[in-house]
């Protein structure tokens, strides 16, 4: 039996983090979540992740500065991006990462299968 995939969700909003936790544990996924960067960054110095589903608008430090720290403390890390943000563009630090336009995912996304098909994906391309 292969081991369950983690996925850490960043989101300052309540209600969407844990839908996304509850849909992707739905998946067979381990998930577990975090309000801010800052609460993120210290779960990834004593738990083990596979991917980080972020929100960009986050209270304290932004969802992209969070996904550059996270890159240089874990490595192997994949990143979606799931934004509320219209206006929101990649910029080159985070396509440095490796993350484009197919990682990015606007709120509110109606289909949550849609998200799930992008962590399989990225997950897959990891191994």
């Amino acid at each position: 039996m292969s081991e369950r995939r983690r996925i850490l969700v960043i989101d300052d909003e309540i209600s969407i983090r844990e839908s996304l936790c509850a849909f992707l544990e739905d998946y067979d996924y381990l998930v577990d979540s975090a309000e801010s960067a800052e609460e993120a960054l210290e779960m990834l110095q004593h738990e083990r992740f596979d991917l980080a589903i972020v929100d960009m608008r986050l209270p304290g430090e932004s969802g992209d500065v969070f996904i550059i720290k996270a890159a240089r403390l874990v490595e192997n890390l994949r990143f979606l991006i799931h934004t509320g943000s219209v206006e929101f563009h990649l910029n080159d630090a985070l396509k440095q990462q490796g993350i484009t336009a197919e990682h990015v995912y606007l709120k509110p996304l109606n289909d949550l299968t849609v998200l799930v098909e992008g962590v399989r994906k990225l997950l897959d391309e990891k191994q």
